[in-house]
């Protein structure tokens, strides 16, 4: 009888190992922007740099008039990449708003984005519901700047979104699990 039970508890704990590691694999394919937080405000000086333009990024910042989150970026080859801006539909009360301008050499604008007549945008992997506003940013190659400001006097939460390959390393799993409960309690 112990036998039977050893053998059934070592075949159950291969199971679960198993499944666990399968989806623990799987998760590195996730349709989800790898979340990060812009520790705002980031002056022009030490802005949050984007290595990889092409991965999905989703960038969480709070912040009052007249602060700023700059963003630095820079591609070898011709891309064309989506940007949203994005708001909390549980934040939505609060009338300020951030608008977003993307740069190219000699501080020529290249893009304007704000949530002036917004669309919803409804995120299944942290289960938030936004007003958002998209885009498509064509760039030469070269170094880009994005900077987010906000609208009104109330500090309020963005997120600013940018990339197409939505992935994520093996590694990076428990930052995105960690990532995933901070956004969805708005604890940023």
């Amino acid at each position: 009888m112990k036998r039977v039970v050893g053998r059934t508890l070592i075949v159950l704990g291969g199971t679960l190992i198993a499944a666990f590691l399968a989806g623990v694999f799987s998760a590195g394919t996730a349709c989800a922007h790898d979340p990060r937080f812009a520790c705002s405000p980031r002056p022009a000086s030490s802005p949050v740099a984007i290595g990889d333009v092409v991965k999905s990024w989703a960038f969480y910042g709070r912040l009052a008039s007249p602060q700023r989150d700059y963003y630095d970026f820079s591609t070898a080859v011709p891309l064309r990449i989506p940007v949203d801006l994005l708001v909390d539909k549980r934040d939505a009360a609060n009338p300020a708003r951030p608008s977003l301008i993307v740069e190219g050499a000699n501080q020529r604008e290249i893009m304007r984005l704000d949530l002036s007549n917004p669309g919803t945008f409804d995120e299944p992997f942290s289960r938030v519901s936004y007003l958002s506003k998209s885009g498509e940013l064509d760039l030469a190659p070269g170094r880009y700047t994005a900077v987010v400001s906000m609208s009104g006097r109330s500090p309020q939460r963005y997120t600013f979104a940018i990339g197409r390959d939505e992935r994520f390393g093996i590694l990076e799993i428990p930052y995105v699990l960690g990532a995933v409960y901070r956004i969805h309690n708005r604890d940023f």
